[in-house]
């Protein structure tokens, strides 16, 4: 579970480095404020959806690891429910963009996606035998 914290953790730094590019292109950029809005308040429950995400895989693998036989979903409902709520308040109530609210919506997602594929591509290239510390 330390690996789902750690990514955690990084998902969330790259977020709120991306929300600070947003405030600040809200600042410089006034007439894209619609944009940067809908795009801030997407990131914002992508994030939150994704460390609710992250709670319930922890809940369903500890249920798992004691075999209790209790049934855990990942809570599907509760995070389309954030979403949704996310959409209306952007469209709706502050007026901002649509596309730009989905596309924050699925932030988390692809930030996770580029750094699982970068994991994957920095232990491609490293030498499994330099990691063990066995030498010739």
């Amino acid at each position: 579970m330390t690996d789902l914290l750690v990514h955690l953790k990084r998902v969330t730094r790259i977020s709120f480095f991306f929300l600070s590019v947003c405030f600040l292109c809200w600042a410089v950029f006034p007439r894209y404020q619609p944009i940067f809005g809908g795009l801030v308040i997407g990131v914002l429950a992508s994030v939150i959806n994704m460390y609710h995400l992250g709670w319930k895989v922890h809940k369903v693998g500890g249920a798992a690891a004691e075999r209790t036989g209790r049934r855990v979903t990942l809570g599907y409902p509760t995070r389309a429910a954030f979403a949704l709520l996310a959409v209306l308040v952007s469209t709706r109530t502050l007026h901002f963009d649509l596309f730009a609210t989905i596309v924050g919506l699925i932030f988390s997602q692809l930030a996770t996606l580029v750094l699982g594929y970068l994991s994957t591509a920095r232990s491609k290239d490293s030498d499994s035998s330099d990691e063990r510390g066995e030498k010739e």
